[in-house]
């Protein structure tokens, strides 16, 4: 067993319910909370079901790096550098992070990660906040990216409970996600016959 720090507040704060750029993203699972929360915070767990590699060490300021493509070049796995920016046992975790390399200009400015866990009679609820976005393109292009991100990897968290880790050689997608259409980042509407005639 795993000794976990009873309390560690530094630099945790609420996330407002008003502002629009704060991406949000909520799920449930019957998993006692305990245990939910040991799937965010150790590298066992977090493996298991949000990245196969990652640096985790549960203290102050300490890593919080998902390498998501473990095989690519240093600095293009995931959230290299990420830290935590606070926690309080099984109700709250804040992390430093960064979006895909494909993402440049956002990638070079770190957003922030809020994770809130919360008992509701039997279940236990998820809650992410995901905020620190800026205007511009390439973060809108980024939010849209982490939008879809986030469902798959919630998804990924209900389902490594209910079946078990999730096998990163060949990762669990649920047909849902499938069948979203992914946008072309640089995509220029063109402009039909009908509209030019207006």
């Amino acid at each position: 067993m795993i000794a976990v720090p009873r309390t560690c507040t530094f630099e945790t704060r609420k996330v407002s319910s008003v502002d629009p750029k704060i991406l949000r993203k909520e799920a449930i699972t019957s998993t006692p909370i305990g245990d939910v929360w040991t799937a965010w915070t150790t590298l066992e767990g977090i493996t298991s079901f949000l990245a196969p590699k990652a640096n985790i060490k549960l203290e102050a300021q300490g890593p919080y790096e998902i390498f998501f493509d473990p095989e690519a070049p240093l600095g293009f796995r995931g959230t290299e550098g990420c830290k935590l920016l606070g926690f309080e046992p099984t109700k709250i975790l804040s992390a430093e992070w960064k979006v895909p390399p494909e993402f440049p200009n956002v990638r070079r400015q770190k957003t922030r990660v809020d994770i809130y866990f919360e008992r509701v009679e039997a279940l236990t609820k998820v809650r992410v906040a995901h905020s620190g976005w800026q205007e511009g393109e390439e973060w809108d292009a980024a939010y849209e990216f982490s939008d879809r991100a986030w469902d798959l990897d919630l998804a990924r968290m209900q389902q490594r409970f209910s079946s078990g880790p999730i096998d990163w050689r060949k990762p669990y997608v649920p047909a849902w996600h499938r069948l979203h259409e992914q946008r072309i980042r640089d995509h220029i509407p063109v402009e039909t016959p009908k509209q030019r005639l207006q």
